[in-house]
Parts: structure tokens; C-alpha cells; sequence
């Protein structure tokens, strides 16, 4: 079931007096800097966690973007809620989680949008922090992004393989256990296996395949889902820019 949390309509919320902007003063500021990446075709992607004042404030962003004509989805940590953007086209994050979470920065790498969250008190109004992302693309063109790193390991090393494949030469591991890491605008992989030594390489591109029994894929620390079948890794330049507003 998807989760989410529909915000009361600007019209009964100023029937009751209330003034979304009052709630959180960072909000006026994040609700004009998202919608000056909106249009009628896309979503900004409000990233809210589960306690009261997170979702009041969620709920305040969602009045003040919906005043202005801008399309909006709150998504949580929920394992499913992300789903809820499948079928949109995200324009910008809105990060109201806090640095604590890495998933807004992360969702804003996978749709390919601009990450907004409120200044920090070291930081000036405006400024944008750009760091590069690990993107991974599956067969069916599904996109995901890193921050930092993706580990692939085998579930059971004795039954499975992996075939790492750098400039369209196949390189196949017997129990083989891949980290993708970057490092000045390239992939850093270290790859080992049951029989096989420790070996570290640069790349532009990798795909990696497994073979046999399921393999975990971590990401980012956060352990996804089993993976069988084959990723695209590419190191992204800049595939993640942060705007303090």
C-alpha cells in the first residue's frame, strides 16, 4: 500500500484563518524556489518524515505550492513511497527531512532534480553544492542513483558468479563480491572472490552481472532488494545539485 499524506485544500485552510506561512518560516522561500522549476507537466516532491511537525509543515509547503498551481507529492521513508513517483515527472526535492537522511539527496540524483532545502546558519541564501552520484540503469532502463556507495554480494558465494564487464572486456569471479566507489569523476571498483585476490580498478562504465544463486545489493549502506540480472554504473558529474533557499 503506498503511503502518503494528503494536505488540507488552501480554500478550508483559510476559511479557518490559518496561514500556511506562519507555520515554518523557511517555507515561504522553499514554496517560491520550488515553483520556479514547475510547470503543468511536473512534481515537486515534498520529503517529509512521520512526526506531527514534519508532516504540519509538509502540509503548509503543499498549500502554498498548490496556491501557486504546482503539482505535489509528499514522500516518506516508507518502503513503498517512493512508487508514488512513477509515473511523474519531478522537477525538484524539497528537502524537509533534515541532513540526518540521505533519501532526499539520493531521490533527487535518481530523478535527475534539483535538491531544495532551507539554509543552514553557515551557509548564504542561494549558494549550491554540486557532487557527483554513482547512477545505475537496469535492462528495462529503470534508473537509481548512490551517494556514495553500492555493494554487490552474493547470497550464497559457493553457487553464483559475477562477470564484471570494463571497455567490452568480461572479467567472470567464481563467488564474486563487487564495491563501487567514486574518485575523481570515476568509478572505483574493488572486486574479490572465493579464489580469487583482492583486485582494485578504475572505470568510466561497468556492468556487472550475476549468475547462480541471488545476490544483496546495498546501497548507500541501505541493503535494497535481492538483485539477479545485470546494472550499468556510470559516475554521474555533478548528478546531484543542492540549492540552500
Amino acid at each position: 500500500m503506498n503511503s502518503t499524506t494528503e494536505g488540507l485544500s488552501s480554500t478550508l485552510s483559510r476559511q479557518e484563518g490559518q496561514d500556511p506561512a506562519a507555520v515554518w518560516a523557511p517555507l515561504t522561500n522553499l514554496a517560491e524556489a520550488a515553483a520556479q522549476y514547475a510547470n503543468d507537466s511536473t512534481t515537486v516532491a515534498i520529503n517529509r518524515g512521520f512526526d506531527r511537525k514534519a508532516r504540519e509543515r509538509a502540509r503548509a509547503l503543499r498549500q502554498l505550492l498548490n496556491e501557486r498551481g504546482v503539482n505535489v507529492t509528499e514522500i516518506t521513508p516508507a518502503p513503498d513511497s517512493e512508487e508514488l513517483l512513477d509515473d511523474a515527472r519531478v522537477n525538484s526535492v524539497v528537502n524537509l527531512v533534515g541532513t540526518g537522511s540521505w533519501q532526499p539527496y539520493r531521490l533527487a540524483a535518481k530523478e535527475g532534480a534539483a535538491l531544495l532545502a532551507p539554509c543552514p546558519e553557515e551557509s548564504e541564501p542561494g549558494e549550491s553544492v554540486r557532487r557527483d552520484v554513482i547512477a545505475m540503469t537496469r535492462q528495462d532502463s529503470t534508473r537509481d542513483a548512490a551517494l556514495t556507495r553500492v555493494v554487490i554480494v552474493p547470497e550464497t558465494p559457493e553457487e553464483s558468479s559475477i562477470t564484471l564487464t570494463r571497455a567490452g572486456e568480461p572479467l567472470s569471479v567464481p563467488g564474486g563480491e563487487v564495491t563501487i566507489t567514486l574518485h575523481e569523476g570515476l568509478l572505483d571498483v574493488r572486486l574479490r572472490g572465493s579464489d580469487y585476490a583482492e583486485q582494485r580498478f578504475t572505470a568510466e562504465r561497468l556492468s556487472v552481472e550475476t549468475h547462480g544463486a541471488p545476490h544483496r545489493l546495498v546501497r548507500d549502506e541501505m541493503p535494497v532488494a535481492e538483485f539477479e540480472g545485470t546494472l550499468d554504473f556510470t559516475c554521474e558529474q555533478d548528478g546531484l545539485v543542492v540549492h540552500s533557499v
